[in-house]
Formats: structure tokens, sequence, C-alpha cells
């Protein structure tokens, strides 16, 4: 379920002080701290406006559309509400969304029979763009490895969305008790992602040279309009792209050890948290 939603009326008159011009604005599902019940607001700027400035602001409000101030609870709204949308959300991105189901797992292996033909069509060009077969070996080992991985990766979303699906049926509203409960199967789920980022890794120095050589192969006169040959090195040439691409973005978690990326998966919701509190919005003056 997506766990933000328009503000109503009451909410709108409640935090219209805190608003600014050209502003989206959406508010949580309520959770649960210490017996009380909060919203998180999230105001985004749109448009122009978004390029100008800070691009968010938060703020928290009770069960009486009551502004809070206290930045200890804050805090802990913060971490709440960060694990709440990352464990109910299903928003494109979210982990419910990267739960597989036959049909994606299928083409999964479609689109990888199709890089191996590539990566054969390569091949027999490999002394005229100087491909060494111990780079097209390596490349295609780790695919090979990051199928298997998947089919990892979806069990453990199947457990850890179980567990929350269990977890949240015990209670009307999302707390940290929820959030100890669901901790070790998140934890299983991110660790198959640092197993594949860091999988991916491993090729970083091959994978420019084969998608140059994807493309230049893919131009020649003779093969340039037979979709037999074009298909299969398109695909070699987005997925290597693709793959520089995660390693630029994950660049941070690929230094990283395995405890040390354990570790601040534990601490991605107080680390959020604080990001939250600078981005407090005060109330304008009147």
């Amino acid at each position: 379920m997506g766990i933000y939603k328009a503000p109503n009326s009451e909410e709108k008159k409640a935090i219209k002080k805190y608003s600014k011009l050209f502003e989206d604005i959406k508010i949580s599902e309520p959770a649960l701290f210490l017996g009380n019940t909060y919203k998180e607001v999230i105001f985004e700027k749109k448009g122009i406006a978004s390029l100008i400035g800070k691009k968010k602001g938060y703020i928290y409000i009770d069960a009486n559309n009551k502004v809070v101030e206290d930045e200890k609870t804050v805090m802990r709204l913060g971490r709440i509400f960060f694990f709440m949308e990352a464990f109910l959300n299903d928003d494109n991105g979210s982990i419910i969304k990267a739960l597989q189901n036959e049909e994606e797992v299928e083409k999964n292996k479609t689109d990888f029979e199709l890089m191996m033909k590539g990566f054969e069509i390569i091949e027999k060009m490999n002394k005229k763009y100087d491909i060494e077969h111990k780079e097209v070996e390596k490349v295609k080992d780790i695919l090979s490895k990051l199928i298997e991985l998947r089919a990892k990766t979806n069990l453990k979303l199947q457990d850890f969305l179980k567990v929350v699906q269990e977890e949240t049926s015990k209670q009307k509203y999302f707390d940290e008790n929820i959030i100890e409960a669901c901790m070790p199967a998140y934890k299983e789920v991110m660790a198959c992602n640092y197993e594949k980022v860091i999988l991916i890794a491993k090729g970083a120095s091959s994978y420019n040279c084969l998608k140059k050589a994807a493309e230049k192969v893919r131009k020649k006169y003779t093969i340039r309009f037979n979709i037999s040959y074009t298909d299969p090195l398109m695909k070699v040439n987005y997925m290597m792209g693709y793959f520089e691409s995660l390693i630029r973005a994950y660049e941070s978690i690929i230094n990283m050890s395995y405890n040390q990326y354990a570790k601040s998966i534990v601490n991605s919701g107080k680390t959020n948290a604080e990001f939250k509190l600078l981005e407090l919005r005060n109330k304008k003056k009147n």
C-alpha cells in the first residue's frame, strides 16, 4: 500500500503556516509512539521551484493535528516513518516492488540468453575489437551468478514480506516493535543487495570495453538491419552501461566490508531521522 496521501481539510488548516508556494504536500498514515499516534508531513517543491534551495521539508503532527516540537520525539518519529515506508510502501522502487513474479523471472532468463548470444557475436570479432576471451567469460560468469542470486533474493523477499504481514496484522498501527520484529528478515534482504553490488563490481574493468564493442559490431553495415544480431548486441550495450551506472551509484557500499554495510542498515533509520531533523520546517512568521 502507499503510506502517503494528500492532506484533508483539517490537516491543511493545521499545517498552513508551515507550507510554501509551489509545493506538494503529502501526509502519512498514522504510526504509534509511546501510546500516541503521529503522522509525518512532507513538503516537496514542484516544477521550477524544485531547482532552488531545499527540495523537501518535514513536520510531524499528533492525533489532534498539533505540530510536534520536541527534538527527541522528532528523531524517534523520523526513524519510525523511515522504516514504515521501507516495509509497507509499494510505489515503484520500493522493496515490495523488487519481488518478481513468474513472468518477470522468465524475462530475466530471456534477457540473460539474449546477452549470451550477444557475447558470442562479440567474441567472433575479438581480434578486431581487442576483446580478450577471459573478459567475456568473466562477465558471463557474473551474469550467471546474478540469475542465481535473483532467485535467492526473491525467496528472502517473500520471507520478509510474510513477517511484515504477520506483525502488522497483530496491531492497528505501525510502531518500533514492528521494526524490531522485522529487522532480521529485512537485513537478510539487504544482504542480498550487498552481494549483488559486490558481484557486479567485480567486472568493473570489463563493462566499458564490452559496451563499446557491442555498439561497434551493431553498427556494421552487414548486420545493421538483422535483429537476430542487433537485439542481442543492444541488450549487451544496455546492461554494461547499467552496470557502470550502478557501480557509480553504489561506490560507497562497494568500499564497505559486509559488517560495515550491515551496521549501516541497522543505523539507516537513525541516519534518515537526523537528515529530516535538519530539514524540519519552521512556522512562517505573520
